[in-house]
């Protein structure tokens, strides 16, 4: 089986009423074959708001999707074309039908989305090229106005509020999406503000606005009255669960290695919790490597901040994590000592950080917290360092005792503190989530997989053994498939094993998935996901794999925290890592006519709810 090549996916959504004169313009000026050869397939969705003329019709012949909304309002419009935009779709844009704007100059919107410099991008035409006789004065005035109290009143840097060109990531449209409620021309004004108080970073770029052929169905004074009220009115809007505190904080993190540029269970985490904490309000910043391409030492995505302190050192020599990273990324966290905050939460690993960090805390006479995803004992650091081990444990144990709080990941974490390195006092438990609303969306990826691991390939994970128990089924099924997808320094000697045991035709190893969805995708076509992994803090992996509604296979090892969310023969199994073992539970799980329903016996992991939990704790 061949592995498959990402391409990533937009969706044009047009609201029309009676634009039969020029929706045919509108979708051929659409730059279809530019954007495949960038990569991109393009959906058109023409939502066709009760026309009384042919608009449909000529839509539908120039090639584009019609979705009818009977209720008249762009606002309805497009909330039912925000519905029906595919759930694999990775950018959104927005575009009036009139042929006002320039369709081609979508490229212009989508390139900051693509390269991660924000979330939203908004068409300005105050900032760009108006015909003369495109806008009026007394419709530019307001429209100046309008976005001048925008961005004062929610500290946007938005140029053109009233504007009908808009591009979002999914994701950040998903976010949105649930709290437009405006059935008419207020709907701008309405993502914006909200969009806002969401926490997501707006950029604005120039674009073009042409002369109106037709009429326009915007009255200026009685829509812009309206328009109005949504301003003032939320100002106080905050969607439910994530009001903004009485008292927002100015929250730092502090992590060698972020999501998406290492995709591990923690980086996942750190991204998902400081996005919604962004979110209530917290002004959140993580300082880091420099992971990003660009010069650039700041960058924001998603409301959250990222500052490279430092260049990018490998983390990895062999398979074991290098001293030499974990030194050069401590003495950069002394800069931390010019940073004001209100809060400061450094990632355990790889320990040295802890240090630093702390003497900036006391300089800086701030409560010190440490996130902790796995607690090792002396034999367990021996066995992966042998004699530097002895070393690191100590290193380890001296660590746990400078934070004022300590964030356990798991309650087996926690427990592993205590009992491990006597640290019981100010431990608190703030797991890790997945978002269920976006699983549910997702389909399964078109290919046969009958077991996939995704994750790092590391000596812990034990990814060797799952290649061992293909090599045992393979002998009686042949035609078994088998995904690995991952990156790491395992990822040769796997390869090699798979080769000299004649199974590297069933399975298939592919590099890391560039998005979450195309991750859950792989999931849901899984028959059964398989780690056999004797450590893991928590076990992001497993609770995705359960929340997609795939059986999982995992160790019994007393490291293994992902064990804690099996309850084995009914969402999984439980085994030794013995190959023979692990492919007996592979052959179970694959044997079943259909997947039981995992989903629904999973224990409840919202991020939304976890992120509310931190922040309690920070202030407590």
């Amino acid at each position: 089986m061949q592995p498959s090549h990402r391409t990533e996916k937009v969706a044009v959504v047009i609201p029309c009423y009676n634009e039969a004169e020029s929706i045919a313009k509108v979708i051929k000026r659409i730059p279809k074959d530019k954007l495949h050869k960038q990569g991109v397939e393009t959906t058109i969705l023409v939502i066709d708001n009760n026309s009384t003329d042919n608009t449909a019709t000529i839509a539908k012949k120039a090639g584009a999707v019609v979705v009818h909304e009977p209720q008249k309002g762009k606002g309805n419009a497009l909330r039912t074309g925000f519905k029906s935009v595919p759930p694999d779709t990775d950018y959104v844009v927005m575009l009036d039908g009139d042929d006002t704007y320039n369709a081609a100059e979508m490229l212009r919107l989508l390139e900051p989305l693509k390269s991660n410099f924000c979330d939203v991008v908004i068409g300005s035409r105050l900032g760009g090229k108006i015909h003369k006789a495109a806008m009026s004065r007394l419709n530019r005035f307001g429209n100046q106005l309008f976005t001048l109290a925008v961005r004062i009143l929610y500290g946007t840097k938005t140029t053109d509020i009233l504007t009908g060109y808009f591009a979002w990531k999914k994701s950040s449209l998903d976010q949105l999406a649930p709290h437009i409620k405006s059935p008419g021309f207020a709907i701008e004004m309405e993502m914006v503000t909200k969009m806002a108080r969401l926490g997501q970073y707006i950029a604005s770029v120039p674009i073009s606005y042409n002369r109106r052929d037709t009429q326009s169905n915007l009255h200026p004074f009685r829509d812009g009255f309206k328009i109005l009220l949504v301003l003032l009115g939320n100002l106080f809007w905050r969607p439910k669960g994530t009001e903004t505190p009485q008292q927002p904080r100015k929250i730092v993190f502090v992590s060698d290695a972020i999501y998406p540029y290492m995709k591990g269970g923690k980086e996942k985490r750190l991204y998902e919790i400081t996005k919604h904490l962004a979110a209530m309000g917290h002004d959140v910043h993580i300082y880091t490597m420099h992971w990003w391409d660009d010069p650039r030492k700041t960058k924001t995505e998603n409301g959250v901040t990222l500052h490279a302190i430092s260049k990018y050192y490998p983390m990895y020599k062999g398979d074991k994590r290098t001293i030499k990273e974990a030194i050069m990324f401590s003495l950069a966290c002394f800069k931390l000592i010019r940073v004001q905050f209100d809060i400061l939460d450094v990632d355990h690993m790889p320990f040295f950080p802890v240090f630093t960090t702390w003497v900036v805390c006391r300089l800086r006479r701030r409560r010190f917290f440490a996130t902790w995803h796995e607690a090792l004992s002396r034999k367990e650091w021996v066995n992966y360092m042998q004699q530097a081990g002895v070393i690191a444990s100590a290193i380890e144990r001296l660590s746990t005792k400078l934070p004022n709080n300590i964030i356990a990941a798991s309650a087996q974490t926690k427990e592993s503190l205590a009992t491990i390195h006597g640290r019981e006092n100010q431990v608190q438990v703030v797991a890790s989530g997945i978002d269920l609303s976006m699983l549910q969306k997702v389909k399964p990826a078109p290919v046969t997989c009958d077991v996939i691991y995704i994750g790092r390939l590391v000596k812990d994970k034990n990814v060797d053994a799952l290649v061992d128990a293909v090599a045992i089924i393979a002998k009686d099924h042949p035609m078994f498939e088998c995904i690995i997808i991952g990156q790491g320094p395992e990822r040769e000697a796997l390869e090699r094993k798979a080769a000299n045991l004649a199974v590297d035709q069933n399975i298939t190893f592919m590099d890391p998935l560039p998005t979450a969805m195309e991750v859950y995708s792989y999931m849901k076509a899984a028959k059964v996901f398989c780690t056999p992994s004797v450590r893991e803090g928590f076990g992001i992996a497993v609770l995705e794999a359960l929340g997609c509604g795939t059986p999982v296979i995992t160790s019994d090892s007393p490291g293994n925290a992902a064990r804690h969310l099996i309850k084995d023969g009914q969402n999984g199994t439980i085994t030794s890592v013995d190959s023979v073992m692990i492919a007996n539970a592979i052959l179970k799980w694959t044997a079943a006519e259909q997947k039981p329903n995992i989903a629904s016996h999973m224990p409840a992991h919202d991020w939304q709810n976890l992120a509310r939990q931190l922040a309690e704790v920070y202030t407590s």
